[in-house]
């Protein structure tokens, strides 16, 4: 096995991917929704020991650029313009869980699998200025982890 070769499995590169499908409808706060997820074998076989499900809402901000000034959308609102503003997104989790697998996925196979995700009632709903993701990785040792990733609506 050349370097090349050896560097990349070292990266996991060849390794299993994660594929995320979010439910294609608007999701109410504080309920359950389940999302898919396919796991795709690489060039050799993989054991996922689990998935770490997180949901991740972004809100965004904007900077003043004359004085670096942070406002919020409602300032910004309040502006009535946007001249001289940059736009910026906070990124925080509001659910992370671990879902237990142990799963060999062979070479090129696939694996479908269905995951509960609880949406907090305290979630803001998805706007122009709130954006949620459904990011799931899996735990493969051997491997960088393989993440997967969705936009989900929450209403």
């Amino acid at each position: 096995m050349g370097f090349s070769e050896k560097m990349r499995e070292s990266l996991g590169a060849e390794g299993a991917r994660v594929q995320v499908t979010a439910p294609p409808q608007v999701v109410p706060r504080g309920e359950t929704t389940t999302a898919s997820v396919t796991i795709v074998g690489g060039t050799r076989a993989a054991t996922v020991d689990a998935l770490i499900v997180r949901l991740v809402e972004a809100d965004r901000h904007w900077i003043r650029n004359e004085d670096g000034e942070r406002l919020s959308e409602q300032e910004v609102r309040d502006l009535g313009h946007r001249k001289g503003l940059t736009a910026g997104w906070d990124r925080r989790p509001v659910v992370e869980h671990r879902v237990d697998l142990v799963q060999t996925i062979e070479p090129s196979a696939e694996h479908e699998v269905t995951v509960d995700v609880p949406i907090p009632a305290e979630c803001g709903p998805t706007t122009p200025a709130c954006s949620h993701t459904l990011n799931i990785q899996a735990d493969i040792k051997g491997q960088i982890d393989p993440t997967g990733n969705a936009r989900i609506t929450l209403g």
